[in-house]
C-alpha cells in the first residue's frame, strides 16, 4: 500500500509535469528561435501567472504553478503574433512531437534494458503519459480550451487544420508576410489588401494588415480595415486586437473611446504591457498623468528595459514637477532606443516649458527626421518656431 502511495506521489509530482514540460519547450524552442521577442510557458494552468513561481531564462519566461497536481495541463504564449504560415505549423506541431520523440525514447528503454520490476511499472506508466500527450494533442478536437484571461483555443491538431488551410492562401499572402518580416511595412499592405479583395478574410489577415498600416502610421487605413475586422470577427477579438483598436483611436483623438479599448485588452490579458504603456501614453496626452504613471509602472515590471515605457513615464514625471526622475528615465530611454522620435520629442517639450525654445526646437527637429510623422509633433514644432519669431 506504501508503495502504490509512493508511485502515485512520483507519477503527479515529477513524471507527468516533465512530459508536460518537455511538450511545451516543444512549442517554445521553435518559438525563440523564430522570433526575437519573449516567450512565455506556463506549466499547471492556461496562462494563469498566480499563485506560480516564475523563472527567466532570457527571453524564456516560465510560470510554474506550486500546485504540483495541476501539472497535466500546459501553454506555449508567443509575444509575436505575425509567423509566416510555415512557422506556425512547426511551431505547433513540434509540441506533439516532443512528446513523441519522449515516448519513443522511454519505449525503446523498456524494451532493451533489464530494469528491476519496481523501476519497470514507473517507466511504462511514464511511458502511458507520453504517449497519452502526443495522441490528445494531435488528433484535433473540435471542442475548445478556455484560457485564463477568457479566450479560447483549440487543441494543436486542430490549430494544424486550420493553418493548413492557410497553405492554400494565394501567393499575396506569402509574398505580404516576407514584405512585413522584412519590415517593408507599405509593400506588406498592398498584398495583404489584394488578399482581402479576393475574398479571404480570416482574422490574421485583418490584424496583419492594421498593424502594417499602423506602422507607417496611415491611421486612416488602419481604421477602414479595424471596421472591417471589427464586423466581421468582433465577437473574437483578443487583447492584442483590442490594443491595436484603442491605438488607432488614440491617434484619432478619440481618447475616451481609447482608454475602454485597452481596458477591455488588459482584462483579456492583465500581462499585456503594450496595453498598459499605449492607455498611459493616452493618459499623457489627456494630461491625466497620475492616472498614466501607474501604467507605464505596470508596462516596466512586465517587460525589463521598456524604451517606450520608460520614455512616457519621465515625460509624466516631468510634467508632475519630478524633473530629476523623470529626465533620469528619458536619458534611460534614449540609451535604450536612440531612434526613438518620442523620446526626442519629449526632451524637446521638456526644454519647451523651460523656455529653451533653441533646444526645444533642435529635439522637434531629431524626432522629425527620425519620424516625420510622430504623433502630435507638427503641433510642437509650430509652437516652438512661434516662439522663436517672438524672441
Amino acid at each position: 500500500m506504501v508503495e502504490y502511495i509512493l508511485f502515485l506521489v512520483l507519477f503527479f509530482t515529477i513524471l507527468r509535469p516533465f512530459t508536460t514540460l518537455i511538450h511545451e519547450l516543444g512549442h517554445g524552442i521553435p518559438a525563440l528561435i523564430y522570433t526575437d521577442k519573449k516567450v512565455t510557458l506556463y506549466l499547471g494552468s492556461y496562462g494563469n501567472p498566480d499563485k506560480s513561481f516564475k523563472v527567466a531564462l532570457g527571453r524564456l519566461e516560465l510560470f510554474f504553478n506550486k500546485q504540483l497536481f495541476n501539472w497535466n495541463m500546459g501553454l506555449c504564449v508567443m509575444e509575436e503574433n505575425t509567423l509566416a504560415i510555415n512557422k506556425q505549423i512547426v511551431f505547433v506541431l513540434m509540441g506533439p512531437i516532443a512528446s513523441l520523440i519522449l515516448s519513443l525514447i522511454l519505449t525503446y528503454l523498456i524494451v532493451t534494458v533489464d530494469f528491476s520490476d519496481y523501476v519497470l511499472v514507473i517507466l511504462v506508466f511514464f511511458n502511458i503519459s507520453t504517449y497519452y500527450d502526443f495522441f490528445a494533442s494531435i488528433i484535433p478536437n473540435s471542442k475548445p480550451i478556455t484560457l485564463h484571461n477568457g479566450s479560447t483555443v483549440h487543441n494543436d491538431g486542430r490549430q494544424l487544420l486550420e493553418l493548413l488551410k492557410f497553405k492554400k492562401m494565394p501567393e499575396d499572402y506569402s509574398v505580404g508576410i516576407a514584405f512585413y518580416n522584412n519590415k517593408d511595412y507599405s509593400s506588406a499592405a498592398t498584398e495583404f489588401e489584394k488578399v482581402l479583395t479576393k475574398g479571404y478574410q480570416e482574422p490574421i489577415i485583418y490584424q496583419l494588415l492594421i498593424s502594417a498600416y499602423l506602422q507607417i502610421k496611415d491611421n486612416d487605413n488602419a481604421l477602414r480595415v479595424n471596421t472591417l475586422y471589427n464586423t466581421k470577427h468582433g465577437k473574437t477579438f483578443n487583447s492584442n486586437d483590442y490594443t491595436n483598436m484603442g491605438l488607432i483611436k488614440s491617434f484619432s483623438g478619440a481618447y475616451k473611446n481609447a482608454i475602454e479599448d485597452y481596458n477591455k485588452a488588459i482584462e483579456l490579458d492583465p500581462n499585456n504591457h503594450i496595453a498598459y504603456n499605449n492607455r498611459g501614453y493616452t493618459f499623457n496626452v489627456m494630461e491625466d498623468y497620475e492616472s498614466a504613471i501607474p501604467d507605464f509602472e505596470k508596462a516596466i515590471s512586465l517587460e525589463d528595459n521598456f524604451a517606450y515605457a520608460l520614455n512616457n513615464i519621465g515625460f509624466a514625471k516631468i510634467k508632475l514637477g519630478f524633473k530629476e526622475d523623470g529626465l533620469a528615465d528619458l536619458e534611460k530611454s534614449m540609451t535604450l532606443d536612440g531612434t526613438n522620435s518620442y523620446c526626442y520629442m519629449n526632451f524637446g517639450i521638456y526644454h519647451y516649458d523651460n523656455g529653451a525654445y533653441k533646444d526645444a526646437l533642435t529635439y522637434f527637429e531629431k524626432a522629425k527626421k527620425l519620424d516625420a510623422t510622430t504623433h502630435l509633433l507638427d503641433e510642437f514644432l509650430q509652437k516652438t518656431k512661434e516662439q522663436l519669431d517672438k524672441s
